[in-house]
C-alpha cells in the first residue's frame, strides 16, 4: 500500500513524506498535478491514499482529483485535499470534485494522522467487503470437496465455451469420465478414503490439463472436461495423458497404495447454429458407457 503526496510547495512536501515515513508508510511524491497523475498512472495498482495540495502550477488538485475519479481503479483511492483554502464554499467544491477529507495548512500532525486513519478504516473496509465476496463467489461456484467446479458452474460455463465455438466455427470436445469401481474403494475402505481418492484424480488432471480448459465435478465420480482449440488427434492425446496419469502410479491412501483407474468417454461435437448441451452430454456418457463395457480404464470417441 502507497501513498502519493502532490504538493508544489518544497517545505510542505518534504514535511509531509518525513512525518508519513515515520510512521512506516511508503511514500511517493510529486511536485505538480501533472507529475502526480503521470506517477498515478503508472502505480495506481499500488496507490491507495493521496495527500493533494489545492493550488499548483500545470495541472491544480482540483483537476487532478476529477482524472483520478474518472479513471478505471482496482480498489477505492481515498483523497485528502490540503490547502490555504479554508472557506466552507471551497471545501464543498473541493468534496464535489471527489475528495474524501479537506485538511488546512498548517496541519497539525495530529489532525493529519487522524484524518489518515479514518481513509484506512474505510480502505480495509472495502478489503474486508472484496474478500467475504470472493468467499461467497467460491461457494457458489466451486465444488467444497475437491474445489473445482460445481454441477452448477460447470455447466454454465461450457454452455459459454460451446457457443464460442459454435460462433467460431470450431469443433468443441467433451469429456465425461468415471472413477473405475469406486463404490469398492468406499465399501472396502471408507468414505474418507473414497473422498481421498477423488481429491487425488482431481489433483492429477488438473495437473495435466491447460489454463483454458474447463474442467468441473458432474457428480458423485463423475466429472466433465470441456476442450477447446484442439482437433480430434490431440483432444484422444489430451484423454489418453489423462487415463494413464491416474492408472501408472498407486494412490497412497491412509498408507495403503490403491490402484486407481478412469474411463473416458470424448463426444466430438461439431460447429452447429443450434449446439445442444445435453445431446453433448449423452453423446460423451455414451462414449463412457462404452468404455465401461469394454473392460475400463480406456478412452472411447464418438464423432
Amino acid at each position: 500500500m502507497k501513498f502519493l503526496i502532490v504538493e508544489d510547495e518544497a517545505v510542505s512536501r518534504l514535511l509531509l513524506q518525513r512525518v508519513l515515513q515515520d510512521q512506516g508508510y511508503e511514500v511517493l511524491v510529486a511536485k505538480d498535478g501533472r507529475e502526480g497523475w503521470e506517477i498515478f498512472q503508472r502505480e495506481k495498482k499500488d496507490i491507495y491514499l493521496l495527500i493533494v495540495d489545492w493550488m499548483m502550477p500545470v495541472m491544480s488538485g482540483l483537476e487532478l482529483c476529477k482524472k483520478i475519479r474518472e479513471a478505471e481503479t482496482s480498489h477505492y483511492v481515498y483523497i485528502i485535499f490540503l490547502s490555504a483554502k479554508g472557506e466552507k464554499k471551497d471545501i464543498v467544491r473541493g468534496l464535489k470534485a471527489g475528495a474524501d477529507d479537506y485538511l488546512t495548512k498548517p496541519f497539525d500532525k495530529e489532525e493529519l494522522f487522524s484524518r489518515i486513519n479514518v481513509g484506512l478504516r474505510i480502505i480495509r473496509l472495502e478489503q474486508a467487503l472484496k474478500a467475504a465476496n470472493q468467499k461467497l463467489y467460491l461457494l457458489a461456484t466451486l465444488d467444497g470437496l475437491t474445489k473445482i467446479l460445481n454441477r452448477r458452474e460447470l455447466l454454465n460455463r461450457l454452455k459459454e465455451e460451446l457457443s464460442r465455438a459454435s460462433r467460431k466455427g470450431t469443433t468443441f470436445y467433451l469429456f465425461m469420465l468415471d472413477i473405475d469401481r469406486f463404490k469398492k474403494v468406499n465399501d472396502e475402505y471408507g468414505h474418507e478414503a473414497g473422498d481421498r481418492v477423488l481429491i487425488e484424480v482431481v489433483n492429477r488432471i488438473k495437473s495435466r490439463l491447460r489454463s483454458y480448459d474447463v474442467f468441473g465435478r458432474y457428480g458423485g465420480e463423475e466429472f466433465l472436461i470441456g476442450i477447446s482449440e484442439a482437433d480430434n488427434g490431440i483432444a484422444r492425446e489430451i484423454a489418453e495423458r489423462l487415463r494413464r496419469c491416474i492408472c501408472e502410479k498407486p494412490f497412497n491412501i491412509g498408507g495403503r497404495d490403491l490402484t486407481v483407474s478412469i474411463s473416458i468417454g470424448l463426444a466430438e461435437v461439431k460447429p452447429s447454429r443450434n449446439i445442444d448441451l445435453e445431446a453433448a452430454i449423452r453423446k460423451a456418457d455414451t462414449a463412457l458407457y462404452k468404455a465401461k463395457q469394454r473392460g475400463r480404464n480406456r478412452v472411447v470417441c464418438i464423432e
